[in-house]
């Protein structure tokens, strides 16, 4: 069965990750400990379907406060294949040089915080782009790429460079070039895409190696909780004022971060 090539696809790759990613997960992760327990913030940036794993990190059920993610709606994958926001523009605004480093004067980034840059084919304009801007802003930058996809591809930013060849360290997704996984008789191409499932559970892994960081730091921030979860009014309201506490919190760092 196709679905079960998919499964089990994604269960290699997530186990290739264990096995040979974890120490840069933790490495990562301290980074990002050490911006938020500094009061700022460890910063995401993707274009494409790399938009996805940031959006999935906050703001969600199970974040906290002291990651900021930038939201380029016009750089992002929305359900339009034309027309407004629709494929064909962000395919060219990605390649576009200059569109990463005016995306970064929006923000005071400071070397107290940290970048984390997504791109699985780590060769669009954009992200090279914001991962230099941010390394000439004093920050650590983090990317989170496939490598072996990257070095099959060639770079569309003038330097020539790759996404995993300017950042300081880097997160192999281990996802094998092409992305689409799956082969389908008669089909030209393969479907079944895996880069946007296994971003999101290496940043979902980040996240979790950070709380852990902070928690063993004595740092203690308020999470956001599942609506759902509550059996009864007390619980709901509990729930409801941990959520106000992680929203005041974040808007407590967030003054100032907007230029």
């Amino acid at each position: 069965m196709s679905s079960s090539k998919l499964f089990a696809t994604v269960s290699g790759i997530l186990e290739r990750i264990e096995n040979t990613q974890v120490e840069k997960i933790k490495q990562a992760a301290g980074l990002a400990a050490t911006a938020i327990a500094q009061d700022r913030f460890a910063v995401m940036f993707g274009t494409g379907h790399s938009f996805m794993p940031i959006m999935d990190t906050f703001p969600r059920v199970g974040c906290f406060p002291g990651w900021l993610p930038i939201y380029e709606l016009a750089s992002s994958v929305v359900p339009m294949m034309s027309g407004n926001q629709g494929l064909r523009q962000v395919l060219f605004i990605e390649k576009a040089e200059g569109y990463g480093s005016v995306v970064l004067e929006n923000y005071n980034l400071t070397p107290q915080d940290v970048m984390f840059v997504i791109s699985n084919s780590g060769t669009n304009t954009a992200g090279v782009e914001v991962a230099l801007g941010a390394k000439g802003r004093g920050l650590p930058v983090v990317a989170i790429t496939s490598v072996s996809h990257s070095k099959d591809s060639t770079s569309r930013h003038s330097s020539g460079k790759r996404l995993f060849e300017v950042t300081d360290l880097v997160i192999d997704s281990c996802v094998p070039a092409g992305d689409a996984q799956v082969s389908i008789p008669g089909w030209t191409s393969k479907v079944g895409a895996v880069s946007t499932i296994i971003g999101m559970a290496i940043m979902q892994s980040i996240a979790s190696e950070t709380a852990a960081i902070l928690s063993e730091r004595g740092i203690v921030l308020p999470v956001y909780p599942s609506h759902t979860s509550g059996q009864n009014e007390s619980e709901i309201k509990a729930l409801e004022h941990e959520e106000e506490l992680l929203m005041a919190e974040q808007a407590r760092r967030i003054v100032g971060i907007y230029r």
